[in-house]
């Protein structure tokens, strides 16, 4: 495909405002590239929280790192799939956080 007499490249995925969209005929938004950096975020929590209760520990795990997960979801559609995962996600914060 030619855009200004330039070739296009072809890619599996592509970033735009902090998600990633997958290349198909419909609009398909890539999760799993938000676990990584959801993780990351939970691990430094974590990290930084020795000593601090559980309720304290999860409104902090709430403020930071949820948000990572969740970014642009009010505006993206996604499939239940996918809202699975992204509850698989926070579910094993909150357990590994309560027991």
């Amino acid at each position: 495909m030619l855009l200004g007499g330039n070739e296009i490249e072809w890619c599996e995925h592509i970033r735009y405002l902090g998600v990633y969209l997958g290349r198909c005929k419909d609009v398909k938004f890539d999760i799993s590239r938000i676990k990584t950096p959801f993780y990351a975020a939970c691990n430094s929590v974590f990290t930084h929280s020795h000593g601090v209760n559980e309720i304290a520990l999860l409104i902090r795990q709430e403020s930071y790192s949820l948000s990572v997960l969740l970014y642009a979801s009010p505006a993206l559609s996604l499939t239940r799939k996918q809202i699975s995962e992204l509850n698989v996600c926070w579910n094993s914060v909150v357990r590994s956080i309560l027991g």
